[in-house]
């Protein structure tokens, strides 16, 4: 593998660049964090892959963080990130939020998203996919537009290159950029298309072995962690919970203690739609805090989702516990 690249492939900047000292120029190196594994970090520099080990004397640092290490590859200093999803990624330069115009359509979730995306000061492009499934697809884009008057909107076809073309002016080379979405947003499907070969046989690098970081065929880096994966949902629980208490005591009357409320026999909630004692929009959106999609389509369960359970189960008793007064 060809663990070679520049500064620029790797996505540095002026920003950066002005951080740096007469030492740093002259005799210093300057490295990328492109994985974290353990207690020890894996990082890139001009002169290829090296490990750091983490120590007291080093500072918490996440993929993405830039630093000036010397020759022997010792820890000097953490440089200033233009943006930081704390404790998950930095230096993140756009991040593409997904939503599907189908019946996931959730403009919560996507104000939710926003609000993260802002609080990083990463710039935000709310990408909506699956237009053909939806009849109010104009409408619904709109709603997002509403948001913000300088909110960038695209409505794509994620499996298809020409349409992805609107994109191109964030995925120019050195820029790094994330995916955020709920489950059947179109995230992979988006991924898996700009990924594809360039018709001059130019496709993605990843920096490293934990593929974390990639180098997209148009020179662009994706930033592609478990963390920004599972963000998704952590942050979109809270003020909801109160919201869906009601769904999480019904799906207790569900046949199978371990039903994914994908169409089960005995399903509770899906008999609750189908009886219109449930809203099937709010049922939807309940999934979307209820399952996070891997690459191969398994349903897991993450631990903020069970802190979600737990603090929608205690607001449940705390119902029952009030009414029984």
């Amino acid at each position: 593998m060809d663990s070679t690249f520049t500064l620029l492939d790797l996505g540095w900047q002026a920003y950066f660049q002005q951080q740096l000292s007469l030492d740093d120029l002259e005799s210093n190196r300057i490295a990328r964090i492109c994985a974290q594994k353990g207690s020890h970090y894996e990082l890139v520099s001009e002169f290829g892959l090296f490990v750091l080990e983490s120590d007291s004397d080093i500072p918490s640092m996440v993929v993405g963080d830039w630093v000036i290490t010397d020759t022997d590859h010792n820890f000097l200093r953490l440089l200033e990130s233009s943006s930081s999803f704390e404790d998950i990624a930095s230096n993140i330069d756009t991040v593409f939020l997904m939503c599907a115009l189908n019946q996931d359509f959730n403009l919560t979730l996507i104000k939710r998203y926003l609000e993260l995306t802002h609080d990083a000061q990463a710039d935000a492009v709310v990408i909506l996919t699956k237009a053909d499934t939806c009849e109010d697809a104009t409408e619904k884009r709109a709603q997002v537009e509403k948001l913000d008057p300088l909110l960038i909107v695209e409505t794509v076809n994620a499996l298809d290159a020409d349409s992805l073309r609107c994109l191109s002016p964030f995925l120019k080379k050195g820029k790094t950029i994330a995916l955020l979405g709920a489950v059947g947003s179109g995230k992979s499907a988006l991924i898996n298309t700009l990924m594809q070969t360039t018709e001059d046989g130019k496709a993605q690098k990843n920096i490293g072995d934990s593929g974390t970081l990639k180098i997209m065929p148009s020179g662009a880096i994706l930033l592609d962690t478990e963390d920004m994966r599972e963000l998704q949902l952590a942050e979109f629980d809270g003020s909801a919970i109160a919201n869906f208490a009601d769904i999480i005591a019904l799906e207790k009357q569900c046949k199978f203690s371990d039903c994914h409320h994908q169409g089960e026999p005995g399903c509770a909630i899906k008999a609750a739609v189908l009886n219109k004692r449930l809203d099937e929009q709010r049922a939807a959106n309940f999934l979307l805090l209820h399952s996070e999609n891997s690459n191969d389509d398994q349903v897991i369960k993450s631990k903020p989702q069970e802190k979600f359970y737990r603090s929608a189960q205690s607001d449940v008793r705390a119902r029952k516990h009030s009414a029984a007064e």
